[in-house]
């Protein structure tokens, strides 16, 4: 079974073979797939594009590992300082800005708000990390790759700003970009970068911010250079170089991050740890988009997910939402495509409860199954093993997890047409699809029907307790208590009419 991926660095679909089975890498001794993923930046509530960022970063890291076996250490981060307004170099600190809204300190509201984004993504199936980072532990690191760059002579300072990097000390310098790159760079303008007269290049970028005027911010550090903040970008290299080292598998983010924050990403890593490529794969995920436009606070044009969960769906109706689309393509929301979704994932669930209850399978331990190439040695049926094969054979295609989809659907319905299927075989293929890729629910009803379950008053009044969090756009509390009501056995499931309790 062979991976192919689309490397945004090259612009084309390769072959993914790790560091540590290229001939070709002479660094140091990997035993294990490393991939690092940009998080979020925790100033406010979670939306569509942070969840898929960390879904599509879940669905590589789910692929490698569980349907692969590859060994794996996987890595995001949360950005809690150093992301200016504007995205560039310009503008008010994002946290200071947003605490100064909610009249707290920067530091309390990156920690409600990473609490926050931990819940939300939680409750998507999404898995911790192994290596969860902020940004703010790390200035150390982030002042030391400053020093290095100063020390090769790539850095400049403007006096009441910053340390700048200076690009045109650098031959590659937007390769990213594409392969006609330099021509891309020729044809920026001041509206795409914002142009300073004291900048030496248009494409320079800070990176340490000086403290300027009066008072005293939040965050913000001793350094050689004088008290100041991190540049944007900084924290991506000093860290993934901590945990990953100099060079690494994969890097991935969002579209919107190539031509600013991973141009020059790449940069200053390349030039401090002197490793070309630094990372082998770049991939990225498009923009999400309602009604064919992309998302955007300032046009109006934005629905959050939390606005999807007020209206009854459920977050895993949101997760199989984003399998139906490529993570290559755009993500186009709209209330009729959610509703399509919820309807097809209620489906699959319904199939699976009605297979089992007609078979009355019973479902047996394959924890010891690592990865695809063994669980089908053990798979006989023919109809369950082209099945199979076919949806893997979507999966390795650059993650095409639509036609994976559209082929367990189709698998799904054909039964009927076929003399004969071992069931027991269907059910081990199909539970580790869920369990270690899919995790859309769909063995949650398995029995439900067959054993009708008292709900006790305790659950029901955290239920409506919960309801009541909702409505009031309590989320951090509305998770709190989804949390109680599973630790005590049940799992409650929003619907268009409200919810329903599930014994666990």
């Amino acid at each position: 079974m062979q991976l192919t991926i689309y490397n945004t660095l090259t612009r084309k679909k390769e072959l993914f073979v790790p560091l540590m089975e290229d001939p070709n890498y002479k660094g140091p001794k990997k035993d294990f797939v490393w991939l690092y993923s940009c998080g979020p930046t925790v100033y406010s509530l979670p939306h569509f594009g942070n969840v898929r960022a960390s879904f599509t970063a879940d669905l590589i890291r789910n692929v490698l590992k569980n349907i692969m076996g590859y060994k794996m250490i996987s890595m995001t981060n949360f950005t809690d300082v150093g992301h200016l307004a504007g995205d560039g170099d310009t503008g008010e600190e994002k946290m200071e800005k947003a605490a100064k809204t909610e009249w707290v300190t920067a530091w309390d509201l990156a920690k409600k708000y990473e609490q926050i984004f931990r819940d939300f993504f939680k409750w998507m199936q999404i898995d911790d990390f192994d290596i969860m980072p902020r940004a703010t532990e790390h200035i150390q690191e982030q002042i030391d790759l400053v020093k290095t760059l100063e020390a090769k002579w790539y850095t400049y300072i403007i006096p009441d700003d910053g340390v700048y990097m200076d690009t045109s000390k650098i031959d590659d310098y937007g390769k990213l970009l594409g392969p006609n790159y330099k021509k891309h760079l020729e044809w920026i303008q001041a509206g795409e970068r914002v142009q300073l007269w004291w900048k030496k290049n248009i494409t320079d970028f800070a990176l340490w911010k000086f403290h300027v005027g009066e008072g005293k911010r939040d965050m913000e550090w001793e350094s050689p250079r004088g008290v100041g903040f991190p540049g944007r970008h900084a924290e991506c290299s000093a860290m993934s170089c901590k945990y990953l080292g100099n060079q690494f598998d994969i890097h991935h983010g969002g579209y919107d991050l190539i031509p600013i924050h991973h141009t020059n990403e790449i940069a200053q890593s390349e030039c401090a740890f002197d490793v070309h490529p630094r990372v082998k794969y770049w991939m990225h995920h498009q923009f999400v988009n309602m009604n064919g436009k992309k998302m955007s606070k300032s046009d109006g044009n934005i629905v959050s997910p939390y606005e999807v969960l007020e209206k009854g769906y459920a977050y895993l109706d949101i997760r199989y939402f984003f399998f139906t689309t490529h993570y290559r393509s755009f993500f186009d929301f709209t209330w009729d495509s959610m509703e399509v979704a919820r309807h097809s994932r209620d489906n699959l669930i319904k199939k699976m409860q009605k297979l089992f209850d007609t078979h009355n399978q019973i479902l047996v331990d394959i924890s010891h199954i690592t990865s695809y190439e063994i669980l089908k040695e053990k798979i006989t049926d023919k109809y369950v093993g082209d099945a199979l094969e076919d949806m893997m054979a979507a999966l390795m295609d650059d993650l095409n997890t639509p036609q994976l989809i559209a082929i367990l659907h189709q698998s799904l319905n054909s039964l009927d047409k076929v003399e004969e299927v071992d069931m027991k075989e269907l059910f081990i293929a199909l539970y580790r699809l869920e369990k270690n890729l899919l995790k859309v629910g769909l063995f949650d009803r398995i029995g439900q029907e067959a054993e009708k379950i008292e709900i006790p008053s305790d659950i029901i009044q955290l239920a409506e307790q919960r309801i009541q969090a909702k409505n009031a756009k309590d989320y951090q509390l509305a998770d709190q208590l989804r949390d109680q009501i599973q630790d005590a056995g049940y799992k409650m499931q929003d619907t268009k009419d409200g919810y329903e309790l599930i014994k666990i």
